[in-house]
């Protein structure tokens, strides 16, 4: 069916019969583009807290963590071994999948019947969203995971093309198995993505979905890989289970719940990704030419609810950006050009390429992280780490030799344990804080020189000597006047140390 194009944007033709040519040369572009440019960024300021935590967690192989799947943590550790201390090979992967994750929406926008234009916009959109380029160069789970979120529905919206034409394929079932299985291992947060899909398809259909044998034999495989996390959990009082209550009682990182759409929309971007997700998101439910793929639409609705609900954070939503930013982008390049006027104006290539500079000066590291990290969270958890570990090192010479060191949480733990032995801190680093809770404990009775306000001193030990604070040469929120104290514990450390670990 032939559609009159805005003027300006595009002539596609939205089919649910063909997809339509790939524009590989634009797409591939844009992609090469934001890969190089993270590439060149990657090793500006320094690792952050979570990638010291993975680097630590990772020399301490294991079918689970407390807080999470293994992947990112082995990962992590091969990674290191292949090229010790080097960021930027640590953050490879990220950057790949970053750069990656654009084309993903380009393929999307080609199954729904977007010509060149289309895909160009969804591309450019994706690559300028300011989450994706913020986190696109840390190796983290946020990181994986939207990536793979965008495979699954790339997937589904081949598959429901091809079953609409009467030559579905179900090999794509049995692929998106085995993204499902990799999710996994990385976070366990698409059970919400499968669930809502699911949900769609009852709604909206295709439900002869439901019947496809290779779609459960590939979930099923998916959900055998987990075997070995659960039986970790299982033998640890399954401590994954609590951090959904942590993740929702740390809201105020990332807005209330309140905050939690409107800071989803910017983490989409600025113009024209905030205006295309809405976009996107209207054209999956209501726009004519859709109506194969209505099930997606109703899942990503159901998805924003279930996470807004569960008290989940924004960028879990990143996840959804490459359908929407897709669904977007060719609705609006198929729309007549009278409808929509009020926004249309966020589509033009000026307003893109403003957005686009705007976006890479405001969330990318260019100029003196000082600039940034007193505001900007992925910033200040990159910077001051070498400072503190040299403080903490002066202080823990000050200390009767055999002192344990006791950290309050996972990031000040893995970060003096990986930055310390240049500083002359050799002593093991104990934290009873999520991952590191479930490590080595400090032995017998030893003193421990404890760093951060950790929360169970004053009960626990029965000489409790404060020293003094450390403060940092520079502005780092995260690592500044961090409190000092030895203690002397009035049990044993494994006799205790159960009832001392917490996740939040």
């Amino acid at each position: 069916m032939t559609t009159t194009p805005a003027r300006g944007l595009a002539r596609p033709v939205v089919a649910t019969a063909g997809a339509a040519p790939v524009a590989w040369r634009e797409v591939l572009a844009i992609a090469a583009a934001v890969g190089a440019l993270l590439a060149v960024l990657s090793t500006r300021y320094g690792l952050f807290g979570d990638e010291y935590y993975f680097l630590s967690a990772g020399a301490r192989p294991s079918a689970g963590y407390a807080d999470q799947p293994p992947m990112l943590p082995l990962l992590a550790a091969l990674l290191d071994h292949l090229a010790p201390g080097d960021l930027f090979v640590l953050r490879l992967p990220a950057t790949l999948l970053t750069a990656a994750g654009t084309v993903l929406a380009a393929l999307i926008a080609a199954e729904l019947g977007g010509g060149r234009r289309a895909q160009v916009l969804a591309t450019a959109a994706t690559a300028i969203s300011p989450y994706l380029l913020e986190t696109g160069h840390l190796l983290a789970t946020s990181t994986v995971d939207p990536f793979c979120w965008a495979v699954v529905l790339w997937l589904l919206v081949r598959w429901i093309r091809l079953d609409r034409a009467g030559t579905p394929d179900d090999r794509l079932l049995l692929w998106l198995g085995l993204v499902v299985a990799v999710a996994l291992f990385d976070k366990v947060l698409i059970p919400v993505l499968l669930v809502s899909v699911a949900v769609g398809v009852w709604i909206a259909g295709p439900r002869r979905l439901f019947g496809r044998p290779l779609l459960w034999i590939g979930l099923a495989a998916a959900a055998a890989t987990t075997v070995p996390t659960l039986i970790w959990q299982a033998q640890h009082g399954w401590p994954q289970l609590r951090m959904g209550s942590v993740v929702a009682g740390e809201s105020s990182l990332f807005g209330d719940r309140w905050q939690f759409l409107p800071r989803a929309l910017y983490y989409a971007g600025l113009a024209p990704g905030a205006v295309l997700v809405v976009v996107g998101g209207w054209a999956l439910l209501r726009y004519a030419p859709f109506r194969p793929w209505r099930a997606l639409g109703w899942a990503a609705l159901l998805v924003t609810a279930l996470l807004l609900a569960a008290g989940g954070r924004p960028y879990y939503l990143s996840g959804l950006y490459a359908l929407l930013l897709a669904a977007g982008a060719v609705a609006a390049c198929a729309l007549p050009a009278e409808r929509g006027r009020w926004w249309r104006w966020t589509l033009r290539p000026t307003v893109v390429v403003v957005s686009a500079v705007l976006t890479l000066l405001w969330v990318l590291p260019v100029g003196p992280s000082s600039w940034r990290a007193a505001h900007e969270f992925a910033t200040m958890g990159q910077v001051g780490w070498g400072d503190l570990a040299a403080g903490v090192a002066r202080q823990y010479r000050a200390v009767p030799p055999g002192t344990a060191v006791v950290a309050y949480s996972y990031w000040y733990a893995s970060a003096l344990e990986r930055e310390g032995p240049a500083h002359g801190l050799s002593a093991p680093v104990h934290s009873p804080h999520r991952g590191f809770g479930y490590f080595e404990v400090p032995p017998g009775s030893v003193d421990a020189l404890l760093v951060g306000d950790v929360r169970w001193a004053e009960q626990f030990c029965a000489r409790l000597v404060p020293l003094p604070t450390y403060v940092g040469p520079r502005v780092t929120p995260v690592n500044d006047r961090v409190p000092l104290a030895l203690c002397t514990p009035s049990r044993p450390w494994a006799e205790a140390w159960p009832s001392l670990r917490y996740l939040d």
